[in-house]
This record gives C-alpha cells, sequence and structure tokens, in this order.
C-alpha cells in the first residue's frame, strides 16, 4: 500500500471519528469510541491526539472527546458561503407570519439534515430550533422528508448508521411502519412529524428544490399545534408547501404546469 493511500485511509477514519463524536452531545471516552468505529484503540488515539492539536476534537476532565472549537470556526465559514440564507429568510417570516408558529429551513445531503436558518411569529409561544444539528432523520418531519425521497437501499443504509432511537412514546422505530409513512410522504408532497421527536410539538416539512430539480432544502413550520388533523395545522400545512413551491421558483426550479 502507497503512503498516500495510507494517508487517505486515515482520513476517513478521523472522519467517522467525528461523525461518531458529532451524534454524542456528552462526549465519548476512548474504549467507547473504538468500539463504536471498529478501529483499534491505538489507532484511535493516534487520530484523536492529532484533531486534538490541530483544535479539531476536545479532551474534557474525564477523559472523554468532545468535538473542537474548530469545527464551529469551519462552519461560520461554510454559513456565510450560503447565499441560500439571504434569500430563504424572507419567506421564513411571511411563514411564521402566516401560521403564527416557528418556520425553519434545513439543508439535505446524503447523510443527512440540518437546519441553518429561523423566524418567529411577533408573538405566542416560540419554539426555538436545533439550529447546526444533525436531526434524526426518522423522527422529524425533515428528515422524513429526505428519506421519502431516496431509494430503499439508501434510506436502510442511512438508518443502519443513525439507528432508530425512541425518542418519545410517539416514535416510529420499526422499519416497516416508517416505510409507509414515506410512501405517504412522497404521495402528498409534505412529511408531518406528529410530537415523535419532542412531546407536544408537531412539524410541517415541504420540499425545496434547485434548478436542476434536486431536493436541496427542506421549509418547516414547528408549533404547538393541538392535533396534526387540527385546522390550524392543515392551514401551516398549505402554507408550508406554498411558500417552498415559492423558495424553489426563485431558486430557479420550474414546476410541472399540473403540479
Amino acid at each position: 500500500m502507497s503512503q498516500e493511500e495510507v494517508k487517505v485511509k486515515s482520513l476517513n477514519k478521523a472522519i467517522t471519528l467525528l461523525d461518531i463524536l458529532s451524534m454524542e452531545d456528552e462526549g465519548m471516552k476512548l474504549s467507547a469510541l473504538s468500539e463504536r468505529s471498529g478501529y483499534p484503540k491505538s489507532t484511535v488515539h493516534a487520530l484523536l491526539s492529532t484533531m486534538r492539536d490541530r483544535g479539531l476534537v476536545s479532551q474534557l476532565d474525564n477523559g472523554a472527546y468532545t468535538l473542537g472549537i474548530k469545527l464551529f470556526e469551519y462552519g461560520a465559514a461554510v454559513s456565510r458561503g450560503f447565499d441560500i440564507s439571504a434569500l430563504a429568510h424572507p419567506y421564513l417570516e411571511r411563514l411564521s407570519a402566516l401560521t403564527g408558529s416557528t418556520a425553519v429551513i434545513s439543508m439535505l445531503d446524503n447523510k443527512g439534515v440540518v437546519s441553518f436558518d429561523y423566524a418567529f411569529p411577533a408573538g405566542g409561544v416560540r419554539v426555538m430550533p436545533e439550529i447546526g444539528v444533525r436531526l434524526p432523520l426518522h423522527a422529524t418531519s425533515q428528515g422524513k422528508l429526505m428519506l421519502s425521497y431516496l431509494s430503499q437501499r439508501s434510506r436502510d443504509s442511512l438508518l443502519k448508521k443513525q439507528r432508530m432511537i425512541s425518542y418519545t412514546p410517539h416514535t416510529v422505530t420499526d422499519a416497516q411502519t416508517l416505510s409507509r409513512d414515506l410512501n405517504t410522504t412522497c404521495e402528498r408532497g409534505y412529511a408531518v412529524e406528529d410530537g415523535e421527536y419532542k412531546i407536544g410539538l408537531r412539524a410541517v416539512s415541504a420540499p425545496v428544490f434547485d434548478s436542476t430539480g434536486r431536493l436541496r432544502y427542506a421549509l418547516t413550520t414547528v408549533g404547538f399545534f393541538r392535533r396534526a388533523v387540527s385546522e390550524d395545522f392543515l392551514s401551516a400545512v398549505r402554507n408550508t408547501v406554498e411558500q417552498a413551491r415559492k423558495l424553489s421558483s426563485a431558486l430557479g426550479y420550474t414546476f410541472d404546469n399540473n403540479a
């Protein structure tokens, strides 16, 4: 194996460790990281030491490792380049005003969902979204929206990596039940979250497409709606879908006449 191939494999392993740490709020110790990643402790220790020196990870007093401040700096640099934030924010404000609830926009990629901007209503109860946090795919409307546009093989691969954890008594952890929900989501064109991630919260997410027709973002309304079939929630569904279509058009996507 060439030296270049060794370097690439080491980089891939380092990224895997960062991915694992990104899902743990309280950090992980060396042995747990070794077990979760499947890498030898010596390999994990060497990679963590290098990343700690560069600020990519930090080590707590109890020996556990967490993501480092350098990653936040990288994230901030990326966010500065998001023209989508400036373009989308008026749609967020409009959606929030129409629904009286929090409006959120999330970025979708082939690994998951991360929210990066939001707008609050002028009055009422405000729901603070989790900005910059990778959201669970099976328990959020954003995640289910993204999964509904993927092949079954891609869905299974992602869910295997993130695991179908139960967050509330309403969280769907059965693969077949989730699959039926995703099929419904695909047919109607929006995803619904009914207390599956946090008790009392309900959300709807609609797709935002770019000029190539690729699903890139999820526009979401989240709030303390009484029921998923209540008139205020159904109104939020209509407004969310409408604003998502308008934002898609602003990004250059052309809808079919019958869409």
